[in-house]
């Protein structure tokens, strides 16, 4: 039986700094063989910096040798479909950073593409492997706060200078052309998929989004009412032009809640029933992708089992996708 996963990864920007590219040579049973990017003086950059892997002259080369089991790859989503399609005709299983595309259209043909190849994806919904969330959810599951009723998010932040930007300079999180919206359907998308692995897929939804702002074309503005295939609720709203950033995340049942913020992922986890009100600090690793990676890790070694797959992000990237039709046409397409 194997004991050891290789990794190849595509892209080395900032989410390769601390979240995911360490991990890939730091979990148990894990090495990073190489990387190939774009630019490739960037890509020596980082192997120097890291310590671990080799630059490849090409994705092709890339995916073409013979000791890298899995592809990361950590570029914009309007390269997700492309090199995702290129990992499972290769014969690779694929770790895809999120969105996993531009829409779910392409989504469908990524799954397509490895129902044929017959290799695994993985998605870096990387809470889903976090100790931090893994405890709140045996939390839920062990009746701490009774039978669960309902999860509230509220989430805000300020419009930066740079949003305001020319279009061709403004970041690339709210150039739709590339993340695929702005803000909620590039980053906050985490936030849907950490809902739907705590209190389970949504049944169904009604959204309501526009832009106030007019700077860039995605919504600044979302809300979101659903109901789980459980029939627990949830509430959402989320601001990206407000005076301040506010980060509250409340789950509640009939017999107490769990709170927490999103954005902190080293802050405490309040728990408050009738005895009372304790807090949890539960642990977070310095590379808080890691923990995640060992999960895909311990899969391909037939060891464990990661939560993370291409199915489960599809469901959020669905009600990611009808807030951005809902701004441009005022339907609900819950």
């Amino acid at each position: 039986m194997k004991q050891e996963i290789g990794w190849g990864m595509i892209g080395c920007g900032d989410v390769t700094e601390q979240k995911n590219g360490p991990g890939l040579d730091r979990a148990e049973g894990s090495r990073l063989v190489g990387i190939a990017n774009r630019t490739r003086s960037k890509a020596e950059d980082w192997v120097r910096r890291h310590g671990a892997g080799r630059v490849y002259d090409s994705v092709e080369a890339l995916l073409a040798e013979p000791a890298i089991d899995i592809v990361y790859v950590a570029t914009t989503p309007d390269c997700h479909k492309k090199y995702a399609v290129a990992c499972a005709e290769a014969g690779k299983h694929c770790y895809l950073e999120k969105p996993v595309a531009l829409s779910y259209a392409e989504a469908e043909e990524i799954q397509a593409a490895f129902r044929k190849s017959g290799t695994k994806i993985f998605v870096a919904h990387y809470r889903r492997g976090m100790t931090r969330y893994k405890e709140i959810k045996k939390l839920l599951e062990s009746g701490v706060i009774g039978t669960v009723r309902g999860m509230q998010i509220l989430r805000t932040q300020k419009q930066t200078a740079e949003e305001r930007l020319p279009d061709a300079e403004k970041p690339w999180r709210v150039r739709a052309g590339v993340s695929g919206g702005s803000h909620f359907f590039e980053g906050d998308i985490h936030m849907l998929d950490l809902a739907d692995y705590l209190i389970g897929p949504a049944a169904d939804y009604k959204l309501e989004a526009s832009n106030e702002t007019g700077f860039y074309q995605g919504a600044d503005v979302v809300s979101l009412s659903a109901y789980t295939e459980s029939g627990v609720m949830l509430s959402g709203l989320w601001c990206y032009a407000a005076y301040r950033e506010l980060d509250q995340v409340l789950i509640f049942g009939d017999g107490g809640s769990i709170s927490f913020q999103y954005g902190q992922n080293d802050g405490p986890v309040k728990v408050e029933t009738e005895e009372g009100v304790r807090e949890l600090r539960p642990f977070v690793h310095e590379n808080i992708g890691t923990e995640q990676i060992q999960d895909i890790v311990n899969e391909l070694l037939g060891k464990g089992h990661c939560s993370s797959t291409l199915v489960s992000a599809m469901r959020s990237l669905r009600i990611a996708e009808a807030a951005e039709r809902q701004r441009k046409t005022g339907q609900d397409l819950g």
